[in-house]
This record gives structure tokens, sequence and C-alpha cells, in this order.
């Protein structure tokens, strides 16, 4: 009897902020980093944004580098430069949830105006 094909299932990923805890200017860090992870954003020369797989563990088999999927313990970020910080704060505040005024709704719903052309006046009333 044949086998029946699985359905493939998406695989889903989460964020993680590396931070590189020495020099690395050669990049073979950052090359080891990239085994295990997608680099989404560099900042050089020691922070990356990358994706990993959402079942598997973070990393830990890169000597000189620290992983987190989470919020950035402030001791950490204490010994950051002016923009390293901004590039984490950036990251995580990106990760908050955020309240939009009618966010999912459809742009002729009830109360809601349609978005107006580009050469229109507004549509007020």
């Amino acid at each position: 009897m044949a086998r029946r094909p699985e359905k493939h299932k998406p695989q889903e990923f989460v964020e993680a902020l590396v931070v590189l805890e020495a020099d690395d200017a050669s990049g073979s860090r950052l090359e080891q980093v990239r085994q295990h992870a997608v680099v989404l954003q560099w900042l050089p020369p020691r922070i990356a944004v990358v994706l990993v797989p959402a079942h598997r563990a973070l990393p830990d088999a890169v000597r000189w580098t620290s992983w987190y999927a989470g919020d950035v313990p402030a001791d950490v970020t204490a010994g950051f430069t002016p923009t390293e910080r901004l590039f984490v704060d950036a990251w995580q505040s990106r990760r908050e949830a955020k309240t939009r005024p009618g966010d999912g709704l459809p742009w002729d719903a009830a109360g809601r105006e349609p978005p107006d052309w580009p050469d229109e006046p507004p549509h007020r009333q």
C-alpha cells in the first residue's frame, strides 16, 4: 500500500538578538552564527538580529556569543554604545503589542472614512 504524502506544515520561526562578546574583525564568529540562523540585520561589529526555527533551542555552540529571544538584560545593554543601544531598543519595541484604532477592520467599515487618493481633498464632511 502506498503511503500518503504528509502535508507540509510551514515552519515557524522566531527572531533573536545575538551579541558577539569580543571583537570579530575576521568575521569568523558571524559566519558561525550563520550556520545556526539566518541573519536578518547586522550592526557591526557585534550585534545581529537573526531568525531561528521556533522548535529549536537557541544555539550555545558559538563561542563568545550570547543569544536573546526576549528582553536583553540591563547589565548587557549597559555596556553598549549609544548606537548599539538604539538598535536593540528598536528591535525590542518592534516586538511589543501595538494598539491601532481600526486595525483589522475593512476600510469602509461603519464610522470609518475611505482612504484619500493622493490628488483628492480629504473626505471630511
